[in-house]
Formats: structure tokens, C-alpha cells, sequence
């Protein structure tokens, strides 16, 4: 019987990354593009504004969801930042000499760049803060018995 649920828990966490977690990147990457092309010149207007920024909310939470990282909202930093990082490349006007500096291959790096970033920066935090709550619980705890009141 343990053998049975320990493959469904398995069974579970794979459906739950490929629905929730794949499903939320392509959904915050759909409405990251509806956003770039409605704020872009020439105007394009695919989907409204405020329906592609609650349907991006919506993909963090299920990407967040979809990782097992529900309830460490640091993440969404993680998660959100690329995304984030293409809209402003795309919508703001850069000056022509960065246009020439910027390749392929430094776009993809662009977007790399800012997960990495993030998430060392906020596993870096949530260590730090379970840190100290575990020397917080230890402190309860009694120290150690003084050896002349062992029996020997």
C-alpha cells in the first residue's frame, strides 16, 4: 500500500507541474504578449489590458502552485521577473546603439539573467528567515545538564 501511494504522490506532483506550473509560464507568456502588443507602437489590440494583467496574476499563482512553493511569496519575484524583464525590453524605446549590442543570443541571456538573479536572492532570504526561526524554537529548548548533577 506504500508503494501504491508514494507513486501516486509522484503521479500528483507531475500533473501538478505540467498542468499548473507549464500551463501558468505559457499563460503569463500569452498575456505578457497581449500587453507588449497593446502598448507598442503600431497598436495592436488582441486582448484588453485588464484582463491580460489578472490572467498574468493568475499564471504566478498557478506557476507558484504548480512548483510546491505555495505560501513563499517570495517566489513570485522568481517567477514573474523574465516575464517582466521582455515587457520592458519591448516596450520601451532603447537608443539604437543598444539595439546594435543586443543580439540573439544577449536576449536570451537577458531573460535568463533575471531568474537566476531572483531566485538566489530569495532562496538566499527564506533560508536566512528559517534560519532563524529554528534558533528561535531552539531556544526554548533546556540546555545542557550540568555534569555535578549527573549520576555517575
Amino acid at each position: 500500500m506504500s508503494a501504491a501511494r508514494a507513486l501516486a504522490g509522484k503521479v500528483w506532483i507531475a500533473f501538478r507541474f505540467v498542468v499548473f506550473g507549464v500551463g501558468g509560464f505559457v499563460l503569463i507568456w500569452i498575456s505578457m504578449l497581449s500587453l507588449v502588443m497593446e502598448f507598442s507602437s503600431p497598436r495592436e489590440h488582441w486582448m484588453s489590458p485588464y484582463l491580460a494583467l489578472v490572467l498574468a496574476f493568475v499564471a504566478a499563482l498557478m506557476m507558484l502552485f504548480g512548483v510546491g512553493e505555495w505560501g513563499r511569496w517570495g517566489y513570485l519575484l522568481v517567477l514573474v521577473s523574465s516575464p517582466l524583464v521582455a515587457f520592458l525590453s519591448f516596450v520601451i524605446a532603447w537608443p539604437k546603439w543598444l539595439d546594435d549590442l543586443m543580439g540573439k543570443d544577449s536576449f536570451i541571456l537577458l531573460l535568463a539573467l533575471p531568474f537566476i538573479l531572483t531566485y538566489i536572492a530569495v532562496r538566499r532570504y527564506y533560508r536566512r528567515r528559517d534560519s532563524k526561526r529554528s534558533s528561535a524554537l531552539n531556544e526554548d529548548l533546556p540546555g545542557p545538564i550540568p555534569e555535578e548533577q549527573t549520576t555517575k
